[in-house]
C-alpha cells in the first residue's frame, strides 16, 4: 500500500505548477505582490540533509514525522494542531532546517537540534503558545537564538563582505548593486568576489535585476549586527540617496497605484503589513477597525500578538473617533501593565494620553509622556512605531524645534520607506509639510503636501489627507490665489465629512482666513459665533498657530467686539500661566496683550524674539503702524504700489535672508534707528550696520525706505486684511547712514 507521502507526491506531480513564493516583509509577514522574479516551484522543494519536503500543502518533516498542511500541524506523538500563523512563520524561513527544528522542538519534541545541539525551542523565547490543544505564533518575531546564528556566520565572512552585506541589508530585503557602491563610493565591479562570497555562504539570493537577501531570518540577523546609532545613520543616508536618483518616483507611484478599498469581511488577525482593523483605521474608516479589534479580543484563541495590535487599534480607533472610550483602556492598561518596552499596546496608551493632555494645554506632561513611548518603541514595527514619532514631532513642531521634530519625520520615513514593501509613505510627507509651513517654508510646504493629497494604494493616509489639504490652502491664501485656497479648503472639508481623521483646530481657522480675505472680517467673526464657537477658547489652536490669538484680538479690535478679545486673552494668558516653562506660548500671549494695549515695546520683543514667522509679521505691520502714527513727518514717501507679480518677486528675495538679517530688516521697516535695533536684539549699533550691508547687497537696494517697501510687501501677505489705509513708516524714515 502506498503511504501518504507517495500518493501526495503522485497528486503534486499532476498538477505541479509554478506559484509565486511570498517574500517575507516583516518577520514572519508574507507580501502578496509577488513579481515574476518570485516564482518559485514549491510544490516540493527538497531538502536533502534534513529530509525536509515543503509541498503545497505545507512541511513534512521525516524524521519527526511533522506533517504541516493548510489546516494546521499534526504531530504524530502528541497530536497538536498548529495555527497558520505558525506555519507561515516556518514557511518564511525558506524551508530551513534550523527554524524547523526550533518549530519541532516547540511542540514538545525534545529532539536535540542536528545543526547545534541545543534543546532549547521558540517556546523558550514566549514566540509560541499552546491552548485548547492547538498551539500558536504568539509574537511574531525571528527568534534571538537565529539571529544570533545568523550574526556568528555573518563573522565568519571577510571583513568586506561583512560590509557589503551590512550596508546592502539597510537598503531593504531587496536591494540594487549600484546602490551599494554609491554608498560605500566603489564601482559595482569591485564587488563581483564579494557577491560571489555573500551568494556561496546563502546569504543574498539573485532575484532578476535586483538581489535579495535568502530570508527574513537572514536579513534582520543583518540589519541588528549593526550598531544602532550606526545602523540610523546608514538608513538616513540609505533615504538620502533615494531621493537622490529619483525624487519624483514616489511620487508618481503614489498617485498610480490603485488604491485600497475597505472589505469588512476580510481576516481579523494581521494580513501583510499591518492588520485588518489596523488598515481600516488608517483607510479612514475608525468605526469599522474597531468594530474589528473588539472582534478579535472576544476570541479566545487569538494570538497575542494579534491581541496586542487589537487593543492599539482599540485605543486609536476611539481616539480617533473623539470618543472618552480611548482614555479609559488607556488608562486601564498601563494600570494593569505599566509601560513596557515594544508593547504596542502600552505604547499608544502613552501617546493617547500625550495628544489628550497636549490639547487640553498641559504641554509639560504631554511632551513627556510623548517622548517616552518613543523612547520605549525602539524596536517596535515601524507602521505602528510611526503612530508614536508623528505625533511627537507636531508637539515638537508646535514649540518651534523644528530640527528635532524634523529628525523624527525623517526617521519614521526611512522606517516605512525600509519595509520590503513599504506602506504609509504619506503620512511623513503630510507631517513635514505643515513643519515647514510653521517654519516659513511656504514651498516646501506645498512641494510636500502636493503628493499627499494625491497618494492612493498603500501609500495614501486617508485619515491624515485634510492635514495636507489645509497646508495647501494656508499656503494659498499667503500667495495671494484665493481661488486656490477655497478649492483645498473644499476637498478638505470632503475628507472630514465623509470619513474619521485625525482632528487639528487648523481645519476651522483656515476657513476663518478665507471667510476674512473673501469677505472681510465681520463675516470671520459671524462664521465663529455660528460655527466654531469654541475655536476662540481652544487652547490647541494657540499651540497649533501662535499667531492665531494676535490675529483674532486685531479682528476683535477691528470690528469693536469686546468679548471676543477678552475671551482670546483669558485663554492664552492661562495658557502661558499653565506652561510657564515654554517661551513660544509666552511670546504668544504677550503679542495678543500687546496688540489690545498698543504696547510697541513689546511688539519690538515679538519682532526680535518670537520663532513663528507669522506672528514677527503681523508685529511688524502694527508696529509700523505705531510709529507711523507717533514719529513727527519729516519726509513724506509714498510707498509704491506693486503689482502681484511684483509682490511674488519681493517675496522671493526676502526669502534669501538669514532669520538675523530679516529681523533686522523688520525693525528697520518699523522706523527703528540702528541704536534701537540694537537694543531689542542684544547686538551693537556697529554689528547690526554689517547686518544691514548684508541685507542691502542682498536685496539689491540702497537706503532704508527701499528696504522699509520691501519688509512692508512681506509682512502685508501675514496680516491678511487691512481695515484702514494709514500711512507706512517707510513715510517717517530718515536715510541714516549704514
Amino acid at each position: 500500500m502506498a503511504t501518504r507521502r507517495e500518493l501526495d507526491e503522485q497528486r503534486l506531480e499532476a498538477e505541479r505548477v509554478p506559484v509565486p513564493v511570498a517574500r517575507g516583509v516583516g518577520p514572519g509577514r508574507p507580501d502578496h505582490s509577488a513579481d515574476e522574479g518570485d516564482l518559485r516551484d514549491i510544490h516540493g522543494a527538497d531538502v536533502d540533509q534534513g529530509g525536509t519536503d515543503v509541498d503545497q500543502d505545507g512541511i513534512d518533516v521525516d524524521q519527526d514525522g511533522i506533517d504541516v498542511d493548510r489546516d494546521g500541524v499534526d504531530v504524530d506523538e502528541d497530536g497538536t494542531d498548529v495555527d497558520q500563523d505558525l506555519v507561515d512563520f516556518a514557511a518564511d524561513a525558506g524551508g530551513s532546517r534550523g527554524v524547523l527544528a526550533e518549530l519541532a522542538l516547540a511542540h514538545g519534541l525534545q529532539r536535540v537540534d542536528r545543526l547545534s545541539g541545543d534543546t532549547h525551542g521558540l517556546a523558550d523565547e514566549g514566540l509560541v503558545g499552546e491552548g485548547n490543544g492547538r498551539a500558536y505564533l504568539a509574537a511574531r518575531q525571528i527568534p534571538h537564538r537565529t539571529r544570533e546564528s545568523v550574526m556568528d556566520q555573518l563573522s565568519e565572512l571577510s571583513a568586506g563582505c561583512q560590509q557589503f552585506l551590512k550596508v546592502a541589508a539597510v537598503l531593504g530585503k531587496r536591494f540594487m548593486l549600484d546602490d551599494v557602491s554609491t554608498m560605500l563610493n566603489r564601482s559595482s565591479a569591485a564587488f563581483l568576489s564579494t557577491l560571489d562570497e555573500a551568494m556561496a555562504a546563502g546569504f543574498v539570493v539573485a532575484a532578476e535585476h535586483e538581489l535579495a537577501f535568502e530570508s527574513d531570518s537572514i536579513w534582520h540577523g543583518t540589519v541588528e549586527s549593526i550598531p544602532a546609532p550606526a545602523r540610523d545613520a546608514l538608513r538616513r543616508e540609505a533615504m538620502s540617496l533615494a531621493w537622490r536618483r529619483n525624487p519624483a518616483y514616489d511620487q508618481k507611484r503614489w498617485v498610480t497605484e490603485r488604491p485600497i478599498e475597505p472589505r469588512g469581511g476580510a481576516k481579523e488577525e494581521t494580513r501583510g503589513l499591518c492588520s485588518t482593523a489596523h488598515s481600516l483605521i488608517m483607510n479612514g474608516h475608525a468605526d469599522a477597525g474597531v468594530q474589528v479589534a473588539e472582534r478579535i479580543l472576544r476570541n479566545a484563541d487569538a494570538s497575542i500578538h494579534a491581541r496586542l495590535d487589537a487593543e492599539a487599534c482599540l485605543i486609536l480607533g476611539h481616539f480617533l473617533l473623539g470618543s472618552e472610550e480611548a482614555e479609559r483602556l488607556s488608562d486601564k492598561i498601563l494600570r494593569d501593565r505599566g509601560t513596557a518596552p515594544n508593547d504596542i499596546a502600552t505604547l499608544m496608551a502613552l501617546t493617547t494620553k500625550s495628544n489628550l493632555l497636549w490639547r487640553a494645554g498641559k504641554l509639560a506632561a504631554g511632551l513627556q509622556l510623548g517622548r517616552t513611548a518613543v523612547r520605549y518603541s525602539e524596536s517596535a514595527d515601524p507602521v505602528w512605531r510611526l503612530h508614536f514619532q508623528l505625533p511627537l514631532a507636531g508637539k515638537l513642531a508646535n514649540l518651534r524645534e523644528f530640527d528635532e521634530a524634523e529628525s523624527l519625520i525623517n526617521d519614521a520615513e526611512a522606517s516605512l520607506h525600509g519595509l520590503p514593501t513599504p506602506v504609509w509613505t504619506a503620512a511623513p510627507a503630510a507631517m513635514r509639510s505643515r513643519l515647514f509651513l510653521q517654519s516659513g517654508r511656504i514651498g516646501d510646504a506645498r512641494r510636500e503636501a502636493e503628493p499627499v493629497t494625491a497618494a492612493v494604494g498603500r501609500d495614501a493616509v486617508p485619515m491624515l489627507r485634510p492635514l495636507a489639504s489645509s497646508v495647501l490652502s494656508t499656503v494659498s491664501v499667503y500667495m495671494e490665489d484665493l481661488p486656490a485656497a477655497i478649492e483645498y479648503m473644499n476637498q478638505m472639508q470632503s475628507d472630514v465629512a465623509r470619513q474619521v481623521v485625525l482632528g487639528s483646530a487648523q481645519y476651522a481657522w483656515i476657513e476663518i482666513l478665507i471667510a476674512v480675505k473673501q469677505h472681510g472680517p465681520r463675516a470671520a467673526v459671524q462664521l465663529m459665533s455660528e460655527k466654531y464657537s469654541e475655536l476662540p477658547t481652544q487652547r490647541s489652536l494657540y499651540v497649533e498657530v501662535p499667531s492665531a490669538a494676535a490675529f483674532l484680538v486685531l479682528l476683535a479690535r477691528d470690528i469693536g467686539d469686546l468679548e471676543l478679545s477678552r475671551a482670546v486673552l483669558d485663554t492664552v494668558d492661562g495658557l502661558a500661566r499653565d506652561n510657564p516653562g515654554f517661551s513660544v506660548v509666552g511670546l504668544t500671549a504677550m503679542h495678543a496683550n500687546a496688540l489690545a494695549n498698543s504696547a510697541p515695546a513689546a511688539l519690538a520683543l515679538i519682532i526680535a524674539q518670537s520663532p513663528d514667522p507669522i506672528s514677527v509679521a503681523l508685529a511688524t505691520e502694527e508696529l509700523t503702524k505705531l510709529y507711523a502714527s507717533n514719529a513727527p513727518a519729516r519726509r513724506r514717501v509714498t510707498a509704491p504700489t506693486l503689482s502681484e507679480e511684483a509682490q511674488a518677486r519681493a517675496s522671493a528675495c526676502w526669502a534669501i535672508l538669514s532669520d538675523m538679517e530679516r529681523r533686522i530688516a523688520y525693525l528697520v521697516g518699523v522706523g527703528m534707528t540702528n541704536r534701537q535695533i540694537g537694543k531689542q536684539i542684544h547686538l551693537s549699533a556697529h554689528t547690526v550696520n554689517y547686518h544691514l550691508r548684508k541685507v542691502y547687497k542682498k536685496l539689491g537696494i540702497n537706503s532704508r525706505v527701499e528696504l522699509a517697501h520691501k519688509a512692508a510687501v512681506y509682512s502685508s501677505r501675514a496680516v491678511i486684511y487691512s481695515m484702514e489705509d494709514e500711512p507706512a513708516a517707510s513715510e517717517h524714515l530718515d536715510d541714516e547712514a549704514v
